[in-house]
């Protein structure tokens, strides 16, 4: 797969090296809730309580205050929308995060132009016309320097967080967009293996017919036309067959008439009689048998009482 700056920056799910994107979207939709609602009571709070505004400072209210309900409102989306994976709840947040941070961009801008015209103009009033004293000029010169300079600072940090934010919600936007699709596809799948009715009229295969037409024995012309006569389903009616060498069943059937019943299974010709002599021959040898064993032991029983006799 080649190397790409979008995946690397927006394909990943994690933050911070192992914290979960949700997580992070979690905790900073929390957040913007919690200061983006302060801030807009406060906002709202100005414009309503002071009277005595000029006309672009009561715009400039207005427009913050909405900013802020703006966002107020996409950070409950996004905290919902992280807690119950909900795309579109998350897509809209990143989108207004996405607006936010480039309206605060602009801004940034325009505050770090302002505090670089007012520091130029305060260091040439108060630092170089009302002070007199060399070393108090350079003590002023320096305080507006190391001001502009945390100004500097606060704003790029600010900026650099809420672009990461903005990642971390990208990040997670992008895995929602990757697990429904893999899910949507997953059930498109199984609905396309269960489906009865075929799709864009692509039908289904047909297997070939293995039994052909001239496998099959020709049928009888009688029973083409209609016919008075009532089926009887008694009668005997001889069918016609194919010759015996089109036949692909059944090779082995002799013609004629069945075997008789003193045929055995094992191709031989036992009788009913034949049985029962063989059955009166074993149960007379049986019978010999346990005659010499019984006689056998009486025997051996003479030849013990005879010797413990002779013994006493």
């Amino acid at each position: 797969m080649p190397f790409s700056y979008r995946r690397l920056f927006f394909g990943g799910t994690t933050f911070c090296c192992c914290l979960p994107v949700r997580f992070g979207v979690i905790v900073m939709s929390s957040l913007g809730c919690l200061v983006s609602g302060v801030m807009m009571i406060l906002l709202w709070f100005e414009i309503s309580t002071t009277l005595y505004m000029t006309t672009q400072e009561r715009v400039a209210f207005v427009l913050a205050a909405l900013t802020e309900t703006v966002l107020f409102s996409a950070s409950i989306l996004g905290l919902v929308g992280a807690i119950v994976r909900k795309q579109l709840f998350t897509q809209i947040y990143t989108y207004i995060l996405y607006f936010d941070f480039v309206i605060n961009l602009v801004v940034a801008a325009y505050l770090t132009y302002e505090v670089n015209r007012a520091s130029t103009n305060a260091e040439t009033v108060a630092c170089q016309e009302a002070i007199k004293d060399p070393q108090a000029q350079s003590q002023c010169t320096g305080l507006l320097t190391f001001a502009k300079s945390v100004y500097f600072v606060i704003a790029a940090i600010v900026l650099l967080v809420e672009m990461y934010g903005t990642i971390i919600a990208a990040r997670y936007l992008n895995q929602l967009q990757r697990e429904k699709g893999a899910a949507r596809a997953s059930r498109l799948d199984t609905e396309r293996a269960f489906q009865l009715k075929p799709r864009n009229q692509h039908h289904y295969s047909r297997l070939p017919d293995p039994t052909s037409q001239s496998m099959l024995p020709p049928l009888d012309p009688s029973y083409l036309g209609p016919s008075g006569v009532e089926f009887n389903p008694y009668d005997e009616t001889a069918t016609a067959f194919p010759p015996r060498s089109s036949r692909v069943v059944f090779e082995d059937i002799v013609d004629g008439p069945p075997p008789p019943i003193e045929v055995g299974y094992g191709g031989g010709s036992w009788t009913h009689g034949g049985i029962a002599d063989e059955e009166k021959e074993r149960l007379k040898r049986r019978e010999k048998l346990e005659a010499e064993g019984m006689s056998s032991q009486s025997v051996s029983n003479n030849e013990e009482s005879g010797l413990s006799t002779h013994l006493v």
